[in-house]
């Protein structure tokens, strides 16, 4: 047998030991990366939720302590304005007067007439800031007498009615105060609205409203909003009562504010879209994210997982490799050269596999016996 033979034996018996080594290897490789892609994509899921859950509840918390902040300045400010109020004398209701080109009924306390009349509203203002308002009740509606809450163009507010359908007027109609964050004139105010009272005994009636409210400052929070994000390119918003957009991110891929409220609105398929309501300012809270963001990032990493797989691999069946040439391939090849010159009647090689406790050393073994046999013989031959 030439060496080219040998070597196809060799290089045959290496097939077919490393095949099932190298079938084994891919298995394994191929069910651990689909086990690692699942659970990675479960993990980036849940990381992506709760990263969302982390950074709503902190939003959360900060409305309910600017509230609950300005409310006690609210209280303050409500006492203020009764008290000073109360100074003035009992209260009654006046002659229809005009406020802001509209008709409505006066206010007197103590027999001084509060519409369109500032000292009042503006004297608790200059002490605790904010802004207060006498309101009078003309038929169904409140109309503001007298008021330092400004318009757009800077005027006072006054001449303009108590929302008809808002939060306080709920309250204020069952006779009950109202503290809480309401729209006014189209901005949110932590506000408290109590009714005024007129008459004595059982026979009061509300004729009516005392109100303080400060303007929300929520510069804070609209950095705060302006910095979040939701993976690479969602995004946080919030919503007024009014459906108007107030706060929104200001970084990753999605910052128009068109494109947020449509999203927002519409919820499409292929964005993950959560609403959550602001307890107590009337707010909607929206964190969104494309699909396409927990795909991508799934698919990155199931990538990284394949690519370890195969280097992995690729080490153990080199390792197989190499274990297999040294301790098969190579004796073989050696114990079938030396078969191959003892059949031309060379008996003088040596041996070493004869050491070895495995089938390769009793075939060595073997070997050896055979070539002692043949030289014995030979020599015996020799003599004659």
């Amino acid at each position: 047998m030439n060496s080219a033979e040998i070597s196809n034996v060799r290089d045959s018996l290496r097939v077919r030991l490393l095949l099932p080594v190298l079938a084994l290897v891919l298995v394994v490789v191929i069910v651990l990366t689909i086990v690692l892609a699942v659970t990675q994509a479960n993990r980036v899921r849940t990381n992506a939720n709760e990263s969302i859950e982390r950074q709503t509840s902190a939003l959360q918390s900060l409305f309910a302590v600017t509230r609950s902040i300005m409310l006690d300045r609210v209280h303050s400010s409500m006492r203020l304005l009764q008290r000073d109020g109360g100074k003035l004398g009992p209260v009654s209701v006046g002659p229809q007067i005009t406020v802001g080109g509209r008709p409505a009924n006066d206010l007197l306390f103590g027999g001084q007439p509060q519409g369109n009349n500032f000292a009042l509203v503006d004297s608790v203002t200059a002490i605790d800031e904010g802004t207060a308002t006498i309101f009078a009740r003309t038929g169904d509606e409140y109309v503001r007498i007298a008021t330092n809450v400004k318009k757009d163009d800077g005027s006072r507010a006054i001449g303009t009615v108590l929302d008809p359908h808002g939060k306080a007027i709920q309250s204020i109609t069952k006779g009950e105060p109202f503290y809480g964050v309401v729209d006014i004139l189209g901005t949110p105010y932590v506000t408290g609205y109590d009714p005024i009272l007129a008459g004595d005994g059982g026979g009061k009636r509300a004729v009516g409203i005392w109100y303080v409210g400060f303007k929300t400052n929520l510069e804070a929070l609209e950095k705060v909003v302006a910095d979040r994000r939701v993976l690479d390119s969602g995004f946080i918003a919030i919503f007024d009562a009014n459906g108007k957009l107030r706060f929104q991110s200001k970084t990753g891929a999605t910052t128009d504010p068109a494109q947020i409220e449509a999203i927002s609105g519409k919820a499409p398929d292929d964005w993950t879209v959560t609403k959550q309501d602001v307890p107590d300012w009337g707010f909607t809270l929206v964190s969104a994210y494309p699909k396409s963001d927990i795909n991508g990032t799934i698919l990155k990493q199931s990538l990284w997982i394949i690519a370890i797989g195969v280097l992995v691999g690729a080490l153990l069946l080199g390792m197989q490799s190499t274990l297999i040439w040294n301790r098969v391939l190579r004796p073989i090849q050696h114990l079938t050269t030396v078969a191959d010159e003892l059949s031309k009647g060379k008996w003088n090689n040596t041996i070493e596999e004869v050491d070895l406790k495995d089938e390769i050393g009793t075939l060595a073994r073997a070997i050896s016996r055979l070539s002692n046999s043949v030289r014995l013989a030979m020599e015996r031959l020799s003599k004659r």
